[in-house]
């Protein structure tokens, strides 16, 4: 590590270009491009580090940071967007995964680093370097570095939730198109209400939209840009030299700016009132026990009991296919090769009555972690630290419980060989459930609903692949299991550190295989 020292602040600025470890260097003098703080992992009110982007007058950039122990010295020096002349700073090699610049090195602020307020019209306000899309499409590998995308809005999903470790997390997918091609990008968390507020403020036509610092993630060979949680920054049809350049130039390629935002993928999914109040027929268990006719049904019932027949979980593909120990690693019959992570997902069977009824229900992975709040990762990992029963104790937390079940009944799908019935969705609100059962009757709805779509896609046919979860399976694949001898690594790249490992083979080596499959799940989406 070299130390760079300059007392005279107003001597000639060295090139960022040019920095490097292993000779003298003087001071800087840049914009901060970015700026903003990791925090802890165990606690989210400290922080860690404090981190940056520079940029000087020739378009240098490098990346910088603050270590916890010098965020107070340093904190109320620094705004995004200021310029600096900065001397006494450290340079080492720059290194991991998603770095924000092409630079080979990175800064780091010691406690001698002096930092003076500056002013220059010759740096650039924002510091953009544009990848073309076609050239985020040719990537065949996840791309260490950052890059910046400009597009049109070409396209916009109907935005969805998920649970992770009993928080909710927003994502959208957004279709941007230049005149090279289109691609996808996909938002989580804090970026979607950023997005959502900054289109709430347009009147028509499709916006510009640029994203900064998003990182290349590959799902099924096709190359696709997502934020990364703190860095990445979106600006929608912004007051900017950039973003108007390309404005004019969409004109000149064709591209139709005047049109109202489509919405792509999915539809979104109906209310849990709707489901269960409009959409369905309304059975008692006894009914549903001798129904010859196939449909969805909605049934009201109490969990009596957890049904240990069968492991409460199961090892599948990241296309949420079953797949099966072998040789070392595991076969995907879907994908139709061995694979080496697997994401653990739920199949739970409940006992439910009615009065004197009762029948077996089967809950996948989506509906159990809605109810549970809890990935079953989670689950899997606690179970073997705990070597605890046939299924987690929270599981017993249910019994008692009433709930509303929408059940698929068909030839091919409603009894799963032992007479249970699958989940398709499920309803613990009680304000709901009174309603249905206020309503008398079991009969169709009067309300009479347009064939219904799967949303939950939880379905037990080998021939549905999940095409339109790729954004979301990259959020969900951090969530993985290793083959027999190896480790689980719960851990989200775009989260800041977040490791833990845990020898789950045993669990594995066990698994038998499923002979059904199913797909993330879809929560209630409601749109503009």
């Amino acid at each position: 590590m070299v130390f760079c020292e300059n007392k005279k602040l107003d001597c000639k600025f060295e090139d960022v270009a040019d920095l490097l470890p292993g000779k003298e260097i003087g001071a800087i003098k840049v914009r901060v491009l970015r700026l903003w703080k990791v925090p802890a992992f165990m606690n989210p009110m400290e922080f860690n580090s404090l981190e940056m982007v520079l940029c000087d007058g020739k378009g240098g950039k490098i990346h910088a940071s603050v270590r916890k122990q010098l965020i107070n010295m340093f904190d109320s020096k620094l705004e995004e967007g200021g310029v600096y002349e900065i001397s006494s700073l450290s340079i080492f090699p720059e290194s991991g995964l998603y770095r924000t610049t092409l630079h080979r090195y990175k800064l780091g602020f010691q406690s001698k680093t002096v930092v003076k307020p500056s002013q220059s019209s010759d740096i650039s306000q924002y510091g953009f370097s544009f990848t073309n899309i076609d050239e985020i499409c040719s990537f065949t590998h996840d791309y260490e570095f950052l890059v910046d995308v400009v597009g049109v809005m070409t396209g916009i999903s109907a935005e969805r939730e998920y649970i992770r470790d009993g928080k909710i997390t927003k994502m959208v997918n957004i279709e941007l198109t230049d005149h090279t091609g289109k691609c996808e990008c996909a938002l989580f968390g804090d970026y979607v209400d950023d997005l959502n507020k900054k289109m709430g403020k347009l009147t028509s036509g499709l916006p510009i939209v640029a994203v900064q610092f998003a990182k290349v993630k590959m799902f099924r060979d096709k190359a696709s840009i997502q934020n990364v949680l703190h860095a990445t920054r979106i600006f929608v049809n912004a007051d900017i030299p950039e973003l108007e350049s390309f404005k004019s130039s969409i004109a000149v390629h064709g591209i139709e700016s005047d049109t109202i935002v489509p919405l792509i993928g999915s539809q979104p999914r109906p209310s849990l009132e709707e489901e269960f109040l409009q959409m369905h027929p309304k059975k008692t268990v006894a009914q549903l026990n001798v129904l010859v006719e196939d449909g969805v049904f909605a049934v009201c019932g109490e969990v009596v009991g957890v049904v240990d027949s069968q492991n409460w979980w199961y090892p599948a593909c990241k296309c949420h296919k079953a797949v099966v120990p072998d040789s070392g690693s595991y076969f995907c019959s879907s994908c139709d090769r061995h694979v080496f992570q697997v994401i653990p997902r739920f199949r739970v069977k409940f006992e439910i009555v009615d009065g004197e009824s009762s029948c077996i229900v089967v809950v996948f992975d989506s509906e159990m972690s809605y109810i549970l709040e809890k990935s079953c990762a989670f689950f899997v990992a606690q179970s073997k630290a705990r070597n605890g029963g046939p299924h987690p104790i929270e599981f017993d937390g249910l019994i008692g419980k009433k709930m509303l079940f929408a059940v698929a009944v068909s030839g091919k799908q409603s009894s799963m060989g032992d007479g249970s019935y699958r989940v398709r969705r499920i309803c613990m609100d009680p304000v709901i459930i009174e309603k249905f059962c206020s309503q008398g009757g079991f009969c169709t709805p009067t309300k009479v609903m347009s064939p219904v779509v799967d949303f939950e896609s939880e379905s037990l046919s080998d021939d549905n692949v999940a095409d339109d979860d790729s954004e979301a399976l990259q959020f969900v694949d951090n969530l993985i299991v290793t083959p027999p001898t190896s480790s689980v690594d719960i851990d989200d790249e775009s989260d800041g550190p977040f490791v833990v490992k845990r020898n789950l083979s045993k669990a594995f080596d066990g698994a038998a295989k499923p002979k059904r499959s199913i797909r993330l799940k879809k929560v209630k989406i409601e749109k503009d």
